[in-house]
């Protein structure tokens, strides 16, 4: 039994999936069928879905079984190949048992704050970290960890933090701090907003931090924690620091220190929910039929 991870791939080049398991890292599994195997001639390949789990090649095997009518065999040099839609693999894969799942149980804790998961899933969507799940382990998300007290969960990008939220204490609310640029400071009715909420902006005095970086930190349940994101400038700014600092780590191929930490249960719970809220706007913005 070897932990590891179950991923679906898709290609714009053609209608077939791939379905896959490796007890590497995502990224270098990706590189690796991009760039030297035989499934490079039919991607490139993004990555779908992807689920870490105590036994990969038990979940691998089942959905093999699932799906193996659909079983691509007339092309050289593949194995894994099916004609089945991202859809119906994603909710397989999904199938899998929760007690297969690693680190399931802290994820599940974590959630129970239904307003903690929309903050996290906001910031991935302003952030660009949906479209950065391939590098996961250049940048990080752990959670539930006793640094400083105890913070609900921390997302560094290399080596450096770039937000985490503290655990308040005797009925204090929790403290959220944020890296973007400062071309915040060009919105004074977002800065009044972080003042009265007992924040404020101060100076990034990592050394890591990039240049033009500043942390915001203020005061909030998750409930309206997340209301900072519709502030003037706030989209503005993330994308400014954050993307650039993606695009920095993509190009280097690098990793982060902090990788063992990272929870992909959690990213991976956050992917299904972005996938369900998308599914409600769409189901809501449909004509109704006469």
């Amino acid at each position: 039994m070897a932990q590891g991870f179950v991923y679906i791939l898709v290609s714009p080049n053609n209608n077939y999936i791939k379905i896959g398991g490796t007890e590497r890292p995502i990224d270098v599994r990706l590189r690796q069928i991009n760039g030297t195997e035989s499934y490079a001639d039919h991607g490139p390949w993004a990555l779908s879905d992807f689920l870490q789990v105590t036994d990969w090649q038990l979940v691998e095997g089942k959905l093999h079984r699932h799906f193996q009518q659909q079983r691509i065999r007339d092309i050289a040099g593949t194995r894994e190949l099916f004609n089945v839609s991202p859809h119906a693999a994603r909710e397989q894969l999904r199938s899998a048992p929760d007690n297969l799942r690693v680190g399931h149980d802290k994820t599940l804790e974590l959630f129970k704050d239904r307003g903690l998961q929309l903050f996290l899933f906001k910031l991935f969507q302003l952030t660009g970290l949906f479209g950065n799940l391939d590098i996961q382990g250049s940048w990080t998300l752990s959670i539930l960890t006793s640094t400083m007290g105890g913070r609900w969960f921390t997302l560094n990008i290399g080596s450096h933090e770039v937000c985490f939220s503290t655990k308040g204490r005797n009925e204090v609310k929790p403290t959220h701090h944020l890296m973007l640029d400062r071309l915040i400071l060009d919105y004074p009715d977002t800065i009044i907003w972080i003042g009265k909420h007992g924040g404020a902006v101060e100076n990034a005095d990592y050394k890591s931090a990039r240049e033009r970086a500043v942390v915001v930190n203020f005061q909030s349940d998750f409930a309206a924690a997340e209301r900072i994101f519709g502030l003037p400038g706030v989209r503005r700014a993330l994308i400014a620091y954050w993307s650039e600092s993606l695009a920095d780590l993509r190009e280097r191929s690098a990793k982060s220190t902090y990788a063992r930490y990272h929870s992909y249960d959690a990213v991976a719970e956050l992917l299904e929910y972005k996938r369900a809220t998308e599914n409600v706007f769409a189901s809501a913005n449909k004509s109704p039929v006469a």
